[in-house]
């Protein structure tokens, strides 16, 4: 086994390039923002993860999702997503049922419970994340989110997928 550090340009070159610091900056923004806002959620008393969360206010917009849908918008595994579903639904935040056309497949609903959860975590979150702009001016703000959709949509549909 390998135990010198491989070093070479054309690693050196690729860690340098703007493409490859922006992703690095974009993946640590995101996985910051991910522990800021989940921190926020904890201290309201609020114990929801990043990815229930999402799962809840998907199916607050679209109840009757399967886990594979639920897995796709979370970018989870669909065993994972199994897993959430389980705690959401041992929790009473969401049920499930038979789903209308596709035989063995379970569709999700948010319960009551669930929707109530998901209004106090959304305004935690939104808080949360509000507070994390602070040090950019909203005219930043602006700039920045018209950059990043203007990226997103130079992208294949696939990648967005």
């Amino acid at each position: 086994m390998p135990t010198r550090k491989h070093d070479s340009d054309g690693l050196r070159r690729f860690r340098s390039s703007r493409a490859y610091r922006m992703g690095s900056l974009l993946r640590q923004l995101h996985l910051d923002l991910t522990d800021h806002v989940e921190a926020h959620l904890q201290s309201a008393g609020l114990q929801l993860t990043r990815t229930q969360g999402l799962a809840l206010m998907l199916l607050a917009e679209h109840p009757g999702a399967s886990n594979a849908e639920l897995a796709r918008f979370n970018g989870v595994s669909p065993q994972t997503m199994h897993q959430v579903m389980a705690r959401l639904e041992r929790d009473g935040l969401v049920e499930r049922t038979p789903h209308p056309r596709l035989g063995r497949v379970q569709a999700f609903a948010a319960t009551s419970r669930g929707l109530a959860l998901l209004e106090r975590g959304s305004a935690v979150a939104r808080t949360a994340l509000e507070d994390s702009l602070r040090g950019l001016r909203v005219a930043d703000q602006e700039a920045l989110i018209d950059l990043l959709e203007r990226w997103a949509a130079s992208l294949p549909a696939a990648a967005r997928d």
